[in-house]
């Protein structure tokens, strides 16, 4: 990432004549800079004794890297001030363990994961639970493999839910997960017993496994998993409930959309009957819903069959995927919390969706 030095450069409130100008776009301090340089090194300055001197210059264009990337996030974040947490004695010792698997690390997508649950760190109170779980989670990722991440992303799948009042989106959401499919294939029981042993996942107690991964979009996704209706279908139903073709959105849009451009067939717009009725009531147009639920008898659900070709004809992977989903090593396992946590953020890293905090990793994504 290339760097220079310009003369007057503002920053903040700050008008320093060396500043450090990194893309156009994010200027920082030089001061500033070098203090958490050399911070840095100081934190590594034993793990360096063991070093040569080329393996020490690559771990300082490293740190220079992080560095960059650092204030990068925290600029485009808004959380500038959190730089000044660097000097806290529990960051430092958490960053011990970053800076390690940052350097070490040769993976330059497993290099953004360290980078981001850093910035999670910088944002949480030092006495809260989520502390553990980073402190958990920046020493395993560094150890993990596109494999065994892939896994872990998968498994959280089985949970992950997307919000959107345009369920055509969803197909998008699907093929941007193209990359952790397509090594879903490659996956064994070597990678499984792997996130066993590093409490990434909990045993399922009880008579009831985990459901297909099928049927849970089916769950999830009720009204975008349903058969297509036509125009036809869709007139004669709105001459009787002319009602149906209101504005459901903020957007001035109805509640259906044209699949093809002579706009012969159509589906719902929104995925989700439980979050769509959500939204009509807080819109005080609850009088819709019985209207949908009639609608919806006329549109079966898909079965778990068609729903696995569904996702088959955006990438054949998927079959490897669900399979794998739903064997038995899977059924009765779960993802804990240290799993689900590094599991949205592998999904988020992909599908470029807004990311959770570990509270709320059960909250809907929007899309």
């Amino acid at each position: 990432m290339q760097m220079k030095k310009i003369r007057k450069q503002i920053i903040g409130d700050i008008n320093n004549t060396n500043a450090i100008i990194i893309n156009g776009d994010v200027s920082i301090d030089q001061q500033i800079f070098d203090n958490i340089q050399n911070l840095l090194i100081e934190i590594l300055r034993k793990d360096f004794e063991r070093f040569s001197a080329d393996a020490i210059n690559i771990a300082k264009g490293e740190l220079n890297k992080l560095i960059t990337s650092i204030f990068e996030r925290l600029v485009k974040d808004q959380q500038e001030k959190l730089i000044e947490k660097f000097n806290n004695p529990s960051i430092q010792v958490f960053l011990h363990d970053t800076l390690i698997g940052y350097i070490s690390n040769e993976d330059e997508i497993m290099k953004e994961f360290i980078i981001d649950i850093l910035i999670d760190r910088l944002k949480i109170d030092n006495n809260s639970t989520e502390k553990a779980i980073l402190n958990e989670a920046i020493k395993l990722i560094p150890n993990l493999n596109m494999s065994t991440s892939s896994l872990i992303a998968l498994m959280n799948l089985r949970h992950y839910v997307v919000s959107t009042n345009h369920s055509f989106m969803l197909e998008s959401f699907f093929r941007q997960l193209s990359p952790i499919i397509n090594i879903s294939c490659n996956i064994n029981k070597i990678d499984i017993e792997y996130i066993i042993e590093n409490k990434c996942t909990k045993t399922i107690s009880g008579i009831f496994p985990i459901d297909t991964y099928e049927n849970h979009l089916l769950k999830q996704y009720d009204l975008y998993f349903r058969q297509i209706g036509t125009r036809e279908e869709l007139e004669k139903f709105s001459e009787i409930h002319p009602e149906i073709m209101h504005r459901v959105n903020n957007d001035g849009t109805s509640m259906f959309y044209y699949i093809d451009s002579e706009m012969n067939y159509w589906k719902f717009s929104d995925a989700n009957c439980k979050l769509f009725y959500k939204r009509l009531r807080d819109r005080q147009q609850e009088y819709l819903i019985p209207l949908v639920e009639e609608l919806k008898k006329t549109k079966p659900l898909f079965t778990e069959k068609q729903v696995r070709e569904y996702l088959c004809n955006i990438n054949q992977n998927w079959e490897c995927a669900c399979k794998l989903l739903n064997c038995l090593e899977l059924k009765t396992l779960d993802l804990s919390i240290l799993g689900s946590y590094i599991g949205s953020k592998i999904i988020n890293k992909f599908t470029n969706t807004p990311s959770l905090s570990i509270s709320s990793l059960s909250n809907p994504i929007a899309l």
